[in-house]
């Protein structure tokens, strides 16, 4: 799970907390709220998504319901009924919905019911019910930026007038994309990314894979997701971030083949459209991060051990700063062509472009900012 190494409900007596990678200041804030007695009945948690939000949302619901630790403690057993329920996700007081797979949209049911028992069932509705085993009653909404204007309006009222005692986490990949009339009526908390070092670590303890070397790389990439980190462990995209590597080394010199081999890589990977746009995505990601630390073995010096650097250094007459400035240029041009591609431009004319530009760069023979 994002941020943790194991489910909540898993750890030894108390200190569940230990078992969470980062968000320390979240906890602590929502810690002192629950001592001061000033919990908020709704809450929007933000940030990117694989991050583990909904798991602390879990986990705080785990908290309150746990029989053996005060609610001011914001700690778990790990070994009570309620702590088993909310491990195993049979809590009956722990509500939970979401987008559902291959669907855009959070559907009206899940939020107030099917149109013959709309208002009868439902998260609104359970939320409304007489606790069943706690004290109170807690909703988890995953993918609330997924909420349409007819389900937010559902979810208005209860947002207005909440159940007492109730809570709601809602979780979204960012403020904006939450609809106002949703988003004026929770408290935001907002998550940052995680650290490098603690994604390569949950890489390896949740087995993903064996080899700290692609574990890192996987880090590397991830911006902070452990979501992502596991997409980028597939066995394709790690070919394609292989094959990127060796090709963006010919491209000083033959342009229009390494332009053509990336179409040719991009479309041997996703035959799709859609699927071909977010391979070629990937692929200039792989190029920025393969720039940067191209950018930072240079500023160490490791041209007498680094093939790549002697090489750019050569291009540039030995020049470091020139070397230096081309490579920030060539970030600068994949960046571009990343927002070329989100504003629909045909892969293969992207990419032709951008190797195109990136060759001149290297050579020499295009202007550089600044």
């Amino acid at each position: 799970m994002p941020g943790q190494t194991d489910a909540p409900g898993t750890a030894e007596a108390g200190m569940i907390w230990n078992r969470l990678r980062g968000h320390a200041a979240q906890i602590d804030m929502f810690r002192r709220a629950v001592q001061r007695n000033r919990t908020a009945h709704a809450y929007s948690f933000i940030g990117p998504s694989g991050i583990g939000k909904r798991q602390v949302a879990a986990m705080i619901a785990q908290c309150l319901f746990c029989t053996k630790f005060d609610d001011t403690e914001l700690d778990a057993c790990g070994t009570c009924a309620a702590c088993r329920q909310v491990a195993a996700g049979t809590h009956p007081d722990l509500l939970t919905i979401g987008c559902p797979t291959g669907k855009r949209e959070l559907p009206l049911e899940l939020v107030a019911g099917p149109p013959e028992r709309r208002g009868r069932e439902g998260l609104c509705h359970d939320l409304s019910l007489k606790p069943m085993s706690a004290d109170r009653r807690i909703a988890i909404i995953d993918d609330a930026q997924t909420l349409n204007e007819e389900s937010a309006n559902a979810l208005l009222k209860t947002l207005e007038e909440p159940p007492p005692g109730s809570i709601l986490f809602l979780i979204s990949s960012g403020a904006d994309a939450l609809l106002p009339t949703i988003r004026s009526r929770c408290q935001p908390v907002h998550f940052s990314p995680l650290a490098e070092d603690d994604v390569a670590e949950l890489i390896l303890e949740l087995g993903w894979e064996s080899d700290r070397d692609q574990a890192r790389a996987a880090a590397q990439l991830s911006e902070g997701s452990l979501e992502t980190a596991r997409e980028l462990l597939d066995p394709g995209l790690r070919k394609l971030r292989e094959e990127l590597h060796q090709r963006l080394g010919a491209i000083a010199k033959d342009p229009v083949g390494t332009a053509d081999a990336l179409v040719e890589l991009v479309e041997s990977q996703a035959s799709d459209t859609p699927g071909q746009r977010q391979t070629a995505g990937w692929m200039l990601a792989f190029a920025v991060r393969q720039f940067r630390d191209l950018l930072e073995r240079m500023g160490r010096g490791e041209a007498g051990n680094d093939a790549q650097v002697e090489q750019l250094l050569l291009r540039c007459d030995g020049d470091p700063k020139v070397a230096a400035d081309r490579l920030v240029a060539s970030i600068d041009r994949v960046v571009q062509a990343d927002f070329h591609l989100q504003q629909m431009m045909p892969v293969p004319l992207c990419l032709a472009g951008l190797c195109d530009d990136l060759s001149r760069i290297q050579r020499g023979l295009l202007p550089l900012a600044g």
